[in-house]
């Protein structure tokens, strides 16, 4: 199978996505035009990183896996079961990876420990919160289970953030009735920084609870914690799971963003999220929607919105499962439906 991996978005989730389904599949695939829309076209760093893992776990062969290739071919092999360990180097995503790669090992029915060293909490990626309490939560409902643990951070330049995972083989997926209107009143707070004054992580709690309560949302929960760090990097999450709800929003700091922007950016978001009567955030809709295309019976979500991210997986979802899907705008939100290919 060929890919576009310029089409919608064009970027690295194209790459990491079709090269994790060709997995899940058992489908060779060539993806072509690597990124061609961006300023730098072809691959990155961290998009190397994250082939790599995939390569070592589902053997086979792979080529064009170098920075700057513009076509990466994967033929998948036989999944491997044991331990993975791997030095990204800098600051490369390890939640990115985690994304792709999680869901193919245990839809293969593989179990597998990963070690990756990398970026915990770093640019255009979900922190390692955010995939710890709102992802984990989502894909367990999904029937993808995975522990993870942190031994240190990894901010932007120098990353060496350390991240232990364990994913368990998924027996099915389990489809996703969640179209409701959910009305959430309640959220939860998580606070960090590394090599920076502990009041850097409660400035930002700080803000984003005052922003919070005065939409009356009401702080149940708040955690501020000063990391091990190589680089100084902070970071703060909004969420909120329950029955049928998985909800999350964070931000990053950044030299010259002063704490307070970064806890009211991520309690801003989260506020449109549950404005909007969503079940899932924009951010998770993008990982989970695309899986559901893999389950036995159709599904359907409720999102505040749908975003050229998500267009793009459902698109390349398309074209390895044959479901279809569609769009119905409901008064601030969106109700995806999927129906899976039959066969």
């Amino acid at each position: 199978m060929e890919v576009d991996g310029s089409q919608g978005e064009g970027g690295g989730q194209i790459i990491r996505s079709a090269v994790a389904f060709a997995a899940i599949m058992r489908k060779p695939v060539r993806v072509v035009k690597v990124r061609a829309g961006r300023g730098v076209p072809g691959l990155k760093r961290q998009h190397v990183s994250a082939l790599k893992v995939l390569s070592r776990v589902f053997g086979g062969e792979m080529s064009g896996v170098t920075e700057g290739s513009s076509a990466v071919t994967f033929v998948p092999g036989t999944p491997r079961n044991g331990i993975i360990s791997m030095d990204m180097g800098t600051a490369a995503s390890i939640t990115l990876v985690l994304q792709a790669v999680i869901p193919a090992v245990a839809i293969t029915g593989t179990s597998l420990s990963l070690d990756l060293v990398g970026g915990t909490d770093v640019p255009w990626s979900p922190t390692l919160d955010y995939f710890r309490r709102v992802v984990r939560e989502a894909y367990a409902s999904l029937g993808v289970r995975f522990d993870l643990s942190s031994e240190r951070r990894g901010y932007y330049p120098r990353g060496g953030g350390r991240v232990s995972v364990v994913i368990e083989p998924s027996k099915n997926l389990i489809p996703f009735d969640l179209f409701g209107r959910q009305s959430i009143t309640e959220v939860m707070l998580e606070s960090r920084c590394g090599s920076l004054p502990r009041h850097v992580a409660e400035r930002q709690l700080t803000s984003a609870a005052e922003q919070l309560e005065s939409t009356r949302i009401r702080v149940l929960k708040t955690e501020v914690s000063l990391e091990q760090s190589d680089s100084p990097g902070s970071s703060l999450l909004a969420y909120y799971t329950g029955t049928g709800v998985f909800l999350g929003s964070d931000s990053i700091g950044a030299r010259g963003k002063p704490a307070e922007e970064v806890g009211r950016d991520a309690a801003g978001k989260f506020a449109v999220a549950v404005k909007s009567g969503a079940c899932l955030d924009p951010c998770l809709a993008d990982m989970v929607l695309p899986l559901l295309t893999l389950a036995k019976s159709p599904s359907r979500v409720r999102i505040p919105e749908v975003t050229n991210h998500l267009k793009s997986g459902l698109h390349l979802a398309e074209q390895f499962t044959s479901c279809r899907w569609s769009v119905e705008e409901d008064e601030g939100s969106a109700v995806v439906k999927i129906q899976p290919h039959p066969g």
